[in-house]
């Protein structure tokens, strides 16, 4: 087969859109595992659709004979990359059409100080993939998703991010999770809802937003208790979700007694540099 690798454009989203969701719903279902990553067509389009159309995400797509087969994404926001997602039509899946793409987003990347990515662990074909590109697994977690059934906590302050606690926020992070995501927080004050919590007015807990496309960074446990606790309380209809390493045992039975169910294994997976973040950490959907 013959394929050809382009920059995406937006006549583009339509096709990768579809690609993207009846991927992700066939692997999940033939593993039995709920499609939580793109539950529907329409919630497809609008993800591919900011991503293709902002500058800050490298898009690539394969195409066969000027037929879209396939499509990768690369977040280069940060000194590290994110890779994903990347997503291959059905019928051309197993012709080496995903390697070929996840190429094509490693070279682009080749400059970066490392690159990352986040995988579903029950996905046998890209875990080999991945590895066989030079990825190793760095953090298996879980997709956490419920309602907390305890009251925030005394103590501690939780308030929606402003944009004067962006350099408080980027300094934690740097300090525990050895990366800068500024641009993160940026993106999270325009497109999500951001908090953070405080004790003594410093703060020691931020989340871009408690939801497993975005990550949160704490100094403990019984910090991020508290952040998780403080935002549910701001929306107690709401359903949260995040991504648990499974290295926090006492938070992984905490979140259980909450009433949280774990839905899937995942993992972080890494080529190039990595550093276990210290204190208590949830991976966004790429790191």
């Amino acid at each position: 087969m013959n394929l050809v690798i382009r920059r995406a454009t937006s006549a583009d989203i339509d096709v990768c859109s579809r690609i993207n969701y009846e991927a992700f719903k066939a692997i999940s279902d033939r593993h039995q595992f709920p499609n939580t990553d793109f539950p529907t067509l329409d919630f497809s389009t609008e993800i591919i659709g900011l991503l293709i159309e902002s500058p800050s995400f490298f898009d690539i797509v394969a195409e066969s004979e000027g037929t879209v087969v396939g499509c990768g994404f690369m977040d280069e926001r940060n000194p590290i990359r994110g890779i994903g997602p990347v997503s291959v039509d059905r019928t051309f899946q197993g012709q080496g059409t995903g390697r070929k793409i996840m190429q094509a987003l490693l070279d682009k990347g080749q400059e970066a100080v490392g690159i990352r990515l986040v995988q579903e662990s029950f996905n046998m074909a890209s875990l080999a993939l991945y590895i066989s590109l030079g990825f190793e697994v760095k953090e298996p977690f879980v997709l956490m998703e419920g309602k907390f059934r305890s009251q925030p906590l005394s103590g501690v302050e939780v308030w929606p991010m402003v944009s004067e606690a962006v350099d408080e926020c980027a300094a934690l992070c740097k300090k525990l999770y050895g990366c800068d995501r500024t641009s993160d927080f940026e993106y999270a004050l325009n497109f999500f809802s951001p908090w953070v919590a405080c004790k003594q007015g410093r703060i020691v807990a931020y989340t871009c937003a408690v939801s497993a496309f975005t990550h949160s960074l704490a100094e403990t446990e019984a910090d991020i208790q508290a952040l998780l606790l403080g935002v549910a309380a701001s929306n107690s209809e709401a359903q949260v979700s995040f991504h648990l390493p499974v290295r926090y045992a006492s938070l992984f039975r905490w979140c259980l007694q909450e009433g949280l169910r774990a839905l899937k294994p995942l993992a972080v997976m890494a080529v190039g540099e990595y550093r276990q973040p210290e204190g208590c950490y949830f991976p966004s959907f790429v790191y």
